[in-house]
């Protein structure tokens, strides 16, 4: 079964309640759009909207019941920062590639041909200095 973007999105968050979702269709669909239909760039910014909407619940208290909506928000800001922190959870630092220039000798080369490369700017032009006139 093909999952749409916004289902994935959805799963990425553990958003999957049905009828207590925290984020609507809308909301996910306006972070892949801004995130460029990236899944992983568009569940933290929805994971970021989900843990400020948990923090503006309250603790409400009736007869002998109680919901600690507060609650709530400090778990889910605890689970959000072992998904931003660990690599393995992340889906963004598991994509990030690095890379080194000016290595190889092909390279090297080419920045010594490059005048902008090459120019060094004397000590003395650096740095002007304006002496007032009242000196």
């Amino acid at each position: 079964m093909a999952l749409t973007n916004i289902e994935k999105v959805r799963i990425e968050l553990q958003d999957t309640e049905i009828g207590l979702l925290l984020l609507s269709d809308d909301e996910i669909q306006y972070f892949l759009d801004k995130n460029n239909n990236s899944v992983a760039r568009a569940s933290i910014d929805g994971a970021k909207s989900i843990l400020l909407k948990l923090s503006m619940r309250s603790d409400e208290t009736v007869d002998i019941f109680s919901i600690k909506g507060s609650k709530a928000a400090e778990q889910y800001r605890e689970s959000l920062k072992l998904y931003l922190r660990d690599p393995f959870l992340n889906p963004v630092l598991t994509n990030v590639q690095g890379w080194v220039g000016g290595v190889s000798k092909k390279e090297m080369t080419i920045n010594d041909e490059t005048a902008d490369n090459n120019y060094v700017d004397p000590i003395g032009n650096r740095y002007v200095t304006i002496t007032p006139e009242y000196f």
